[in-house]
């Protein structure tokens, strides 16, 4: 009698969407056609800021450590781990995790010194601007730092 017979195309559908870090991936799949679409930014164009600006932030943050009025040994506490950050960053292919480490001991040492010194309260204020400048750079937020 009757019979049926099968679609020549099945209609089947499969449909993965959301935003990643300002990215939205889409991927669909009907009968034998394949269809993805990627779109988006690379994390480079959504960071916002340069090495070479960061770098400077950091020049920034250790001439206000010199002008703080901090005493020798105060100083020495936060460039011992703004230097080697500093220098990091200023290469080619910066190792970010080991530039956010040290200015995290940055960042732990310039809260102590807040709390023990009026100095170091202005240096606070210097610090948090350009920890919270610099985040984005090494993708992390500022609480990552403390602040």
């Amino acid at each position: 009698m009757f019979e049926k017979k099968p679609p020549e195309n099945p209609t089947q559908s499969q449909s993965i969407g959301g935003n990643i870090t300002g990215s939205q991936v889409q991927m669909a799949q009907a009968g034998r056609d394949l269809t993805a679409t990627q779109r988006g930014n690379s994390d480079d164009q959504t960071q916002g800021i340069t090495a070479d600006e960061v770098v400077k932030l950091l020049e920034k943050l250790e001439s206000a450590v010199k002008a703080s009025g901090l005493t020798e040994t105060q100083q020495d506490e936060v460039l011992d781990y703004l230097k080697p950050a500093k220098r990091e960053t200023a290469k080619e292919t910066a190792n970010k995790n080991l530039v956010g480490d040290n200015l995290k001991q940055v960042s732990e040492a310039m809260k102590n010194l807040k709390e023990t010194s009026e100095a170091g309260k202005s240096l606070w204020q210097t610090g948090t601007e350009v920890l919270k400048a610099i985040a984005p750079w090494l993708g992390v937020a500022a609480h990552f730092f403390g602040l």
